[in-house]
């Protein structure tokens, strides 16, 4: 058994530009860089970026769980999977710190073992990702700017946030990027799930002149999904209905969506982003991997998540541009629509 301490800072990141969605509007993301060093000196580090508009507990949840927390971890690098399942259980309603401390661990891990991340976890991973770029809220003009911009800078696929007040301004904002972008472009669109059943089933209809390539949480439950596949050929795609594997269990087993997308920081880790992608697989249902605007820190392990993949869909990681500066250099910058990984 090896003990080891930890320690913790927060952290908060500035936004070159506000972020707007239907649920909130994002000028700076906070969160805590999670330190575990033993008394070789050896370390892991960790990102919590919690993010509640989106289904995880609060930074002051955090705060206030760090600051009582007196307790030395203990972890036996001989059973690290139930070691860590032990040290981490206190933590399960608390996904984002529980994300931090699971990078932190395994990172340490593979610190101190002088293996990668791949061996520790079983994994092969894809030497590049595609991504997605990404247009918030906006004006039409500047909807319009933004795409042409994405696709100079070569991305092959945009989301588009939706579910203003209008929803023809929604269509509008469409009607420009589907115009400017032709039809070599994947267009995917985000609701954030402020559709009710009957406003999704008559929404979804409208979308499907343009030809994306789903829509994300046009609605919320499980039933209402299943309701509105019936109703519609544009594929659906599930974020904030996943927010743990009994979650994920349920809408592939019922078949409600055709895709899951998976934010590790809203799962509490890679392991359970991956035993849901596991099984996303096994049931023919796609997933594509996206950040929760977390520090470079975090989005690594969303970034090496989506190359455990090893498909060539676009993932949602693109966000690195979106800081003023980030509290370390990026080790995976995007070129051309791809993250390399080596």
């Amino acid at each position: 058994m090896n003990q080891i301490s930890l320690t913790y800072l927060p952290y908060s990141l500035k936004l070159k530009k506000t972020f707007e969605t239907a649920k909130t509007k994002i000028t700076e993301r906070k969160g805590f860089i999670i330190t575990l060093k033993d008394t070789e000196k050896y370390r892991g580090f960790g990102d919590s970026a919690p993010l509640p508009e989106f289904g995880s507990e609060s930074f002051d949840d955090d705060k206030n769980f760090l600051r009582g927390l007196k307790l030395n971890l203990k972890i036996d690098l001989k059973n690290f999977e139930e070691s860590l399942q032990e040290n981490l259980s206190p933590l399960n309603k608390l996904p984002a710190l529980r994300h931090g401390f699971e990078q932190a661990f395994l990172n340490y891990v593979c610190s101190k073992t002088k293996i990668s991340l791949n061996e520790l976890l079983n994994r092969e991973s894809s030497a590049s990702i595609n991504v997605n770029g990404v247009i918030g809220f906006s004006s039409l003009e500047e909807t319009g700017r933004r795409t042409l911009e994405l696709i100079k800078q070569g991305y092959k696929t945009i989301k588009v946030k939706l579910g203003r007040k209008n929803f023809e301004d929604d269509l509008r904002a469409l009607e420009i990027i589907r115009k400017n972008a032709g039809d070599k472009i994947n267009i995917r669109a985000d609701a954030n799930g402020m559709w009710d059943y009957n406003s999704a089933k008559n929404n979804i209809k409208k979308l499907e002149t343009f030809e994306i390539e789903y829509c994300e949480q046009p609605v919320n439950s499980a039933i209402n999904f299943i309701r509105l596949r019936a109703q519609t050929s544009v594929p659906l795609a599930a974020d904030e209905s996943i927010r743990s594997v009994k979650d994920a269990e349920d809408f592939i087993l019922k078949k409600a969506a055709s895709v899951l997308i998976l934010k590790p920081m809203m799962l509490g880790g890679i392991i359970s982003t991956m035993k849901i992608a596991d099984l996303a697989k096994k049931n023919k249902i796609k997933v594509v991997i996206t950040s929760s605007f977390e520090s470079a820190v975090g989005r690594s392990f969303a970034i090496l998540a989506a190359s455990f993949l090893k498909d060539d869909k676009a993932h949602g990681l693109a966000t690195a541009e979106l800081f003023e500066k980030d509290i370390v250099d990026n080790p995976y910058p995007v070129r051309n629509g791809i993250i390399s990984l080596k």
